[in-house]
């Protein structure tokens, strides 16, 4: 009796060993479900393909694919950290898990992602690379890093036409406002629409166009404080004293804007008026004491007063804020070449070498 029923258990296991399906035959159900347009049925096709097979490239992919359509971020993500991991060298993996990244709002994640795409050359099919680089520049817009957004977009803007999203995205980080496109404001979005347009003008290199935008957002919104900013900034590269008065608008209509401080010091810098530059790098240094910017720019104008010992203390400070930062050892370099401290010029020029070397931070 007893070799009865285990002869019977031995056939009902060899049943369902036989029963089970192979990987080949999952990622053909899977394929042809996709194909028919039944995704639920093709995810989970593809899931349990997986499972047999963890590694399998065109199965992450294609499950990754079904996930993102259906804003299943968590999952995708997985699934597209899993093939970035197993594809280090390509970007289009990437720059899936760093949109997953960005619609799960886990911005410092998407941040890593999309500059290790940048750092990859945006190597992959044009609309996903365009794509890459519109949402690094909303990442780096979310994470307060405006100039760094302008740059991706200016970039973004010479491989591709302008497009409305990019207006709203270089409205946006024009008016340093951390927002997605979603979170402006019913209120704002007229004028991030038409600061966009002048800014995206500009980008484009279209001097003549971008005077008529920004004489309209002007128009309209003439105490907005980053409307004379941006203008100013624009104008300056063509009418250096007609800029700095529009970047002193903006300073009169917010005291403490100090990326225009820093704007209007490097401006009387290079004029040669350094009593002047020097009062707005102080006052940029007073209100922003941890932003290294204010200290790089005091410092690069007490090198110009001769006050080396002063400009030195600035740059310090600066490397200690962003020892990152390859201009802040540059420049400190500069200060202690002045003071005869060779030596410790000698290391921050090497400092400022390697880091010259090193991938781009994913930093914002």
């Amino acid at each position: 009796m007893t070799t009865f029923f285990v002869a019977l258990l031995m056939q009902a296991a060899q049943g369902r060993a036989q029963a089970a399906p192979s990987f080949e035959a999952l990622s053909r159900q899977a394929a042809e479900a996709r194909d028919a347009g039944r995704m639920d049925q093709a995810l989970t096709l593809y899931r349990k393909a997986l499972k047999l097979k963890p590694d399998w490239e065109d199965g992450l992919w294609a499950a990754g694919s079904i996930e993102y359509d259906q804003d299943k971020y968590e999952e995708c993500s997985a699934d597209f950290e899993r093939l970035a991991a197993l594809k280090r060298d390509q970007a289009p993996a990437r720059t899936m898990a760093g949109l997953c990244e960005y619609h799960l709002r886990d911005y410092r994640a998407a941040l890593r992602s999309l500059t290790e795409v940048k750092r990859l050359d945006y190597q992959e099919q044009p609309d996903l690379a365009r794509t890459a680089r519109l949402h690094l520049a909303l990442v780096l817009i979310k994470l307060n890093s405006f100039e760094k957004a302008i740059i991706i977009l200016m970039e973004l803007t010479h491989v591709a036409e302008k497009t409305p999203d990019i207006v709203v995205a270089a409205g946006i980080a024009g008016l340093r406002k951390s927002w997605t496109p979603p979170e402006v404001p019913e209120w704002a979005r007229d004028v991030v629409f038409k600061l966009g347009d002048a800014m995206a003008a500009v980008m484009e290199q279209d001097s003549k166009l971008a005077m008529e935008k920004f004489a309209l957002v002007l128009r309209d919104y003439p105490n907005e404080p980053n409307v004379h900013f941006r203008y100013g900034a624009f104008l300056s590269q063509q009418d250096p004293e007609g800029g700095a008065e529009e970047i002193k608008k903006a300073v009169a209509l917010q005291p403490d804007h100090i990326p225009a401080l820093i704007a209007l010091a490097a401006i009387f810098q290079k004029r040669g008026q350094l009593q002047t530059a020097r009062e707005y790098a102080q006052e940029a240094v007073k209100l922003g004491p941890d932003d290294f910017a204010t200290h790089v720019t005091l410092g690069r104008v007490l090198l110009d007063i001769d006050d080396a010992a002063g400009a030195a203390r600035e740059l310090e400070t600066a490397v200690k804020l962003a020892p990152a930062s390859p201009e802040s050892h540059l420049n400190l370099a500069s200060a202690y070449a002045r003071l005869g401290r060779k030596e410790e010029a000698a290391k921050e020029r090497q400092e400022f070498r390697r880091l010259l070397q090193l991938p781009e931070p994913d930093q914002p």
